[in-house]
């Protein structure tokens, strides 16, 4: 049986009624690695019992290799594909934030929603986008600049370099954007960004 037929096989398991099963194929995929990778993009896509979660697992225990194909794909994918995909590399981390911050620098406004996911569900592993995601503060889509704000709030106390661009972000236009830009200071936490909620409060 040759391996791309194994990797098929192998994937299949993963949604299988048996915990020792899907257990067993999981572990599987991980040693294969790179050669499975197509496939577990793929699996991503799936709509049976928890195979997009499990693929999601296995790719980030995979790690750094994955996000070349990962990036290629969420630049074309539909929609429940693409925030598998975001979802994913969020998953991954730190070794996905440079193709990640690449991505907030595209023309095409849902490759960086998509982009700002990630970083979101990354949480305090975004710290090293700090600087892309202050800038995307300043994108001109709404939903960017509210994701920028929410993946700052991530990060607390480590944001603090934020914190003027997200003072700045409480006269956005965006009643959403304003709100997350305020979450972000409260969780921020600064004397600075206290202030600014003082402010804010008594406006």
């Amino acid at each position: 049986m040759d391996n791309e037929r194994v990797i098929a096989d192998v994937i299949d398991d993963l949604s299988d009624m048996e915990d020792d099963v899907r257990e067993a194929a999981k572990k599987e995929l991980v040693a294969i690695g790179e050669p499975a990778i197509p496939r577990l993009i793929e699996a991503l896509a799936e709509n049976l019992w928890d195979v997009p979660d499990q693929a999601a697992d296995i790719l980030a225990e995979i790690g750094e290799a994955t996000v070349p194909a990962l990036m290629e794909e969420l630049a074309i994918a539909e929609r429940h594909h693409a925030l598998c995909i975001s979802d994913t590399l969020g998953r991954i981390g730190a070794p996905a934030i440079p193709a990640l911050s690449e991505a907030l620098q595209d023309l095409d406004e849902q490759l960086r929603e998509y982009a700002l996911r990630a970083f979101c569900s990354m949480g305090s592993a975004a710290i090293g986008a700090i600087r892309v995601l202050i800038q995307a503060l300043s994108d001109p889509a709404e939903e960017i600049r509210t994701y920028s704000a929410y993946a700052l709030s991530n990060l607390e106390d480590a944001a603090k370099e934020a914190v003027p661009a997200l003072i700045k972000a409480l006269e956005d236009d965006s009643e959403r954007v304003q709100y997350h830009a305020a979450y972000a200071l409260e969780k921020i936490g600064t004397p600075e960004a206290k202030q600014a909620l003082i402010a804010l409060s008594q406006a």
